[in-house]
């Protein structure tokens, strides 16, 4: 069970809040539990939310590099909410079901091909080492150009930043589902 409670939109103070609270509703198609948990600090959720919108929704990136930074964010993060809610999204982008184990069982990126191992490398590099080597970062900057290195920058921002939040927050997968992320 969360920890904090999940807001609602009664829970807003005032004008200002309840409009962070539709604009979520209204982008999203609903409040989900992670958000809800997050509008315990509708000023903070509120900025996390601008950099959702663009890491979900307007991010030019390629829909398969996408899928395999958002895992991998997910994955380093240990992050079950984000990772098994995004299942979907990166079996549309086309990802296989062995490049997602190979993901979640810490294997990759050994065992994909050239593109997705680079991409992949690439999120390992920073998110454990903190540092990119000269070597994997212009692998990346070749596929993707200097905007494209951002964007996945801000992708994975975005997403370890939300795993991690809602595993302090210890937030509740959306009901009926069960956690596609084994430790």
């Amino acid at each position: 069970m969360t920890r904090v409670p999940y807001a609602t939109r009664e829970s807003m103070k005032d004008s200002v809040e309840q409009a962070i609270w539709d604009d979520i509703e209204t982008s999203r198609g609903g409040v989900a539990r992670n958000y809800a948990a997050l509008l315990n600090n509708p000023k903070a959720s509120e900025a996390m939310i601008g950099l959702g919108t663009y890491a979900r929704y307007n991010t030019p990136m390629n829909p398969r590099i996408k899928a395999l930074a958002v895992l991998t964010a997910a994955r380093e993060a240990c992050g079950h909410y984000v990772w098994t809610v995004n299942q979907p999204a990166a079996k549309d982008a086309g990802l296989s079901d062995e490049v997602i184990a190979a993901i979640r069982e810490y294997r990759a990126p050994n065992g994909l091909d050239s593109k997705d191992a680079a991409i992949v490398q690439f999120m390992i590099e920073l998110l454990r080492q903190h540092r990119i080597s000269d070597e994997t970062f212009e692998a990346v900057r070749t596929m993707v150009g200097d905007a494209g290195v951002v964007d996945i920058l801000a992708v994975t921002g975005y997403y370890h930043t939300l795993a991690h939040a809602l595993n302090a927050l210890d937030v509740d997968l959306p009901e009926g589902t069960t956690s596609a992320l084994t430790y």
